[in-house]
């Protein structure tokens, strides 16, 4: 009888033990990694501004790997993407800068997942500089057409996410929505696709409660998949006077992502030194 106990007391143990393996993995989701980039007028208005861009998604492809490394690279699923919002005008080969500056960890067998990541390791830097370069189109505002933010949000973005993953989003932008053809756009009496007849309205000392009480913002998405969202380089124009314009851009992007079915936003990144906003980045997500 002793036996019989001690024998039962023991596979109880190894039942356990089993059962708590098998859940572990089904209750780790991989994480997809996506930075959206906009490659606008903003990357000339600083002239440091192509390597504080490079720090951020530096910074972001390490937290990558840190959680392949988490969730061991034989086993990841892992996904991290770079997408780059489209421009008129622009003759940058964006489709195959993203092809070239995205990893699915999935796609690989065991054997095979080592080997694409370092080699991706070592591109990645290298196809990162190269997109900058081509980026840059002129030196003048009047060079770049301006980026779509809200139409890439509202046709692109939730291809770009999957279900059953932990999305981590980072948008790299100055905040605006606007472009050189003023009338681009849709807008009604308070709400827009572009910031400019937004920010227009929020003049007075007490622009917020203004904001809230007449719903003055941009003209909501729709998300379909959960994401953590984070919006980085937030950088009034230098020509503009307001004191407090990062503080209404970073206000009318968190509540257009909220209204947008957005649950996890992180406060914007207001533009900054190639070391600060690494830092910043590295604490995200």
């Amino acid at each position: 009888m002793k036996q019989f106990i001690i024998y039962s007391f023991a596979s109880l143990i190894l039942i356990s033990c089993e059962s708590s393996d098998n859940k572990t993995p089904l209750n780790i989701k991989p994480d997809n990694y996506v930075v959206v980039l906009d490659l606008s007028d903003r990357i000339i208005q600083n002239q440091d501004q192509v390597n504080i861009d490079i720090s951020a998604i530096s910074s972001i492809f390490a937290q990558f790997e840190n959680s392949i490394k988490k969730n061991l690279v034989v086993k990841s699923k892992d996904k991290f993407s770079v997408r780059i919002i489209p421009q008129a005008m622009s003759s940058l080969p964006a489709n195959s800068f993203e092809n070239n500056l995205s990893i699915d960890m999935d796609k690989f067998n065991a054997a095979e997942k080592n080997k694409y990541l370092t080699q991706f390791k070592i591109d990645f830097p290298k196809q990162l500089t190269l997109l900058y370069q081509q980026a840059i189109l002129g030196n003048k505002n009047s060079d770049y057409a301006g980026v779509d933010i809200w139409q890439y949000f509202n046709e692109q973005i939730n291809s770009d996410l999957e279900p059953n993953y932990n999305n981590k989003v980072l948008i790299i932008t100055d905040g605006y929505f606007d472009f050189e053809d003023k009338k681009h756009g849709l807008s009604n009496q308070k709400m827009s696709t572009t910031t400019s007849p937004l920010l227009k309205q929020m003049i007075n000392p007490n622009w917020k409660e203004v904001a809230e009480r007449d719903k003055i913002g941009l003209i909501p998405v729709k998300f379909t998949i959960e994401a953590t969202w984070q919006v980085c380089g937030i950088q009034p124009k230098a020509s503009n006077k307001d004191l407090l314009e990062a503080e209404k851009l970073c206000y009318l992007w968190k509540k257009w992502l909220w209204a947008s079915g957005a649950k996890k936003i992180n406060n914007p990144i207001i533009n900054g030194s190639s070391n600060k906003i690494k830092n910043l980045i590295s604490n995200s997500f």
